[in-house]
């Protein structure tokens, strides 16, 4: 009896340790991660004015793909390594343009090509204070510009709609990764993918937005006419979608990641050329 005893404050002696162990550990570990994000915080802070006065000195009057800042970077620093990249938001549809005129009809064609409702843009609409459509939500209606993307969520489109989907053998990316609320509101025809390009005419089908492509990766567009430089793009393209586009950009997404060990920190801000201002900045 006394043997068991014994046996039983043994162990319950050691799984308090063990615990205790364990409490002490998640502490250092908390703690560590803290002091990581405070010292990545510094390191991202220093780097985004050498950034900035990157996309400063480039060339503001066309923007492409084969520009510098188009380019990642990775190098290492004393607290771990650090990369860097820069994308073009003007590459986007700007859900804050979306209305019931041409912007609209470029909305609805792109969800069209995604496979989605476009009688969703009246959920927008309605959403942004453009319309009195009625939305399907149980959040109240915020009635002005979003001020972040994902706001779309809780203006009733669906999950699968926003993230992607596969119908078939065929995938269909999400709205997320094709829309912005930051930018000039015009696409860059230099950056943008097929369906942002296809999605501007209904005339651009798969056929046309490849050679799109295939021309601008040979020479950059150095303005908007040079698009009748692609074989079977007319005049009548051209004057229909003119107001939508342009060769250049205003707004970068700066995205910088420092790993050390067994830790990430990621800090993300989007930075408007024009304007020369910080529009965001979000540190994970």
């Amino acid at each position: 009896m006394i043997v068991l005893l014994v046996l039983l404050l043994f162990i319950s002696s050691v799984y308090y340790v063990l615990d205790t162990y364990s409490s002490v550990r998640q502490a250092d570990l908390t703690v560590e991660q803290f002091y990581f994000k405070e010292q990545a915080y510094q390191i991202f802070m220093s780097a985004l004015p050498v950034v900035i006065d990157s996309l400063k000195r480039d060339d503001p009057s066309v923007d492409s793909l084969q520009d510098r800042w188009a380019y990642p970077l990775s190098f290492k620093t004393q607290k771990g390594e650090l990369s860097i990249n820069i994308y073009d938001e003007e590459r986007f549809l700007n859900l804050n343009y979306v209305d019931s005129g041409a912007y609209g009809k470029f909305f609805e064609r792109l969800l069209r090509l995604l496979n989605i409702d476009p009688s969703y843009k009246d959920n927008l609409l309605a959403w942004e204070g453009k319309s009195n459509a009625h939305i399907d939500t149980d959040y109240p209606i915020k009635r002005g510009p979003l001020d972040s993307k994902e706001e779309i969520r809780w203006a009733g489109f669906k999950s699968e709609d926003l993230l992607g989907k596969t119908i078939g053998n065929e995938f269909y990316p999400g709205l997320l990764s094709l829309t912005t609320v930051y930018s000039s509101g015009k696409i860059n025809i230099n950056t943008a993918n097929s369906y942002i390009l296809m999605a501007l005419d209904p005339r651009i089908d798969q056929a046309l937005a490849s050679k799109i492509i295939e021309r601008r990766n040979r020479e950059p567009f150095k303005k908007v006419e040079d698009l009748l430089l692609v074989d079977g793009f007319t005049f009548d393209i051209l004057y229909a979608i003119k107001n939508l586009v342009d060769v250049k950009s205003n707004y970068f997404h700066i995205v910088m990641d420092l790993r050390s060990g067994g830790y990430t920190s990621t800090f993300e801000v989007i930075y408007d050329r024009q304007g020369d201002r910080i529009v965001y900045k979000k540190i994970l």
